[in-house]
């Protein structure tokens, strides 16, 4: 595929001939049809992205000049859409990267705190654990609606109603979010199979299907599926992943210094790219997502909603 894209841009003689030969077939196409081209699962398809130039061209040509030549065509009659990660595209484009994202910004897909509560809400109901609910009730609740609905999943709280203990729904957010505010389906997914799981011989609440003790014991098994998940779609991000990982017990605490994790400021700022670290003045915090996988250990109890909406606060993602 990747020398098929290439042709498309045109280089070299032969090349310059399947390009015309191609872009005069898809332009009579056209001119008899209106279509839409999707393009999904890349990611499968360029294995060797992060080593193979070739691969990150013919996805660069794919992204900017298939695109700029389907906007030439009279009438505009093909369109094209492209599901592709940011790691990739930021491999791929490596001038006007923010300009190629502001561009396309409005069309990421991303999960926002209401949406990943729809999701689990959506889950529990076709589980069959909330039967009088409608799709239509799910798909069209408000926020306020969304935590009183999932309140019979969880609970009001990660304890008893009147403890002092976070809201599960603000602390189902926070353990699942990484530090860029992002939260992923298959997350949320893994996360309320292993909380049922967990919760099925655990009968000190009646008031609810999952336990506070199983949540929190379900994100190890899903932040260690998140930190392979993430290793094989960036493996940058994974290399770095297995330094932390592969370090002293005594090592593993958050917050940390960078000299105690043997990671370079260029290091650090590739997993603060990705969601992975946050600084605060000289030290660095792991999210919950990727902290218990990690086998890191926090100094006291961890400040999950705390450092949660510090996060969201330095990077105004409210």
């Amino acid at each position: 595929m990747a020398a098929n894209l290439a042709y498309l841009h045109g280089e070299g003689g032969r090349n310059r001939h399947l390009a015309g030969r191609g872009r005069e077939d898809l332009a009579e196409f056209g001119a008899a049809h209106n279509r839409i081209f999707l393009i999904d699962g890349l990611e499968d398809l360029l294995q060797d992205f992060s080593h193979n130039a070739a691969q990150r061209q013919a996805l660069g040509v794919l992204l900017v000049d298939c695109l700029e030549w389907l906007r030439s065509l009279r009438g505009r009659p093909l369109g094209l859409v492209i599901f592709v990660r940011r790691d990739l595209v930021q491999a791929a484009i490596r001038q006007n990267y923010g300009q190629f994202l502001a561009r396309y910004s409005e069309f990421e897909l991303k999960w926002n705190p209401a949406e990943a509560l729809r999701l689990a809400l959506w889950v529990a109901k076709h589980s069959g654990a909330l039967s009088d609910l409608t799709d239509d009730e799910v798909v069209h609740a408000k926020d306020e609606d969304l935590s009183r609905y999932l309140t019979p999943v969880w609970g009001e709280k990660m304890g008893s109603p009147h403890s002092r203990e976070a809201r599960s729904d603000g602390w189902f957010l926070a353990a699942l979010s990484d530090f860029n505010g992002q939260i992923q389906a298959r997350d949320i997914v893994t996360f309320l199979a292993e909380s049922a799981a967990l919760s099925v011989a655990d009968v000190r609440y009646s008031n609810r299907l999952l336990t506070p003790a199983a949540m929190r014991r379900a994100l190890v098994s899903c932040s260690k599926e998140k930190i392979k998940a993430i290793g094989d779609e960036s493996p940058k991000v994974g290399e770095l992943l297995k330094t932390l990982d592969t370090l002293e017990a005594d090592k593993k605490r958050i917050p940390f210094s960078p000299d105690s994790v043997r990671l370079s400021s260029e290091e650090l700022g590739i997993l603060a790219a990705n969601g992975v670290v946050f600084r605060e003045e000289d030290q660095y915090w792991i999210p919950e997502i990727f902290r218990h996988g990690l086998s890191f250990k926090a100094t006291g109890r961890p400040k999950i909603l705390a450092i949660a909406n510090l996060v969201r606060q330095r990077n105004n993602l409210d």
